[in-house]
């Protein structure tokens, strides 16, 4: 069971790598493409990817995969329970959410990113 955790955690290092590749591309296409499509239907949708990516970006989805790797193989036995004090505790100030709030907020913007990207191709 333990490749099998290893082998998911380096394909979704792999992801997120190609993911912030495909993210700088579609930031040069927007740039080129801008003016002259910025009306059409598709590309509203478009936009609304680059927006959502960049929420992406700033919730920082590698770092908290990386801490749930660590805390589900039990590499950083210490971590663990820091981790799971940090779940129970609420919001510690106004700029920094906990490390569930972080991961249910991610996992709500993948979630709306799917019709939007559907619709944009």
């Amino acid at each position: 069971m333990v490749s099998e955790i290893e082998k998911a955690e380096e394909r979704l290092k792999s992801f997120s790598y190609q993911l912030s590749t495909e993210c700088g591309i579609l930031e040069r296409l927007v740039y080129k493409h801008k003016n002259q499509h910025r009306r059409c239907h598709y590309f509203q949708y478009i936009l609304k990817v680059r927006r959502d990516l960049k929420l992406l970006k700033m919730a920082k989805l590698d770092e908290i995969l990386g801490s749930s790797f660590i805390v589900i193989t039990d590499r950083r036995p210490n971590q663990k329970v820091q981790l799971l004090e940090s779940l129970k505790r609420k919001r510690s100030g106004h700029d920094k959410c906990n490390f569930l709030e972080r991961l249910l907020g991610a996992s709500r913007l993948l979630s709306q990113m799917v019709e939007p990207l559907v619709k944009a191709a």
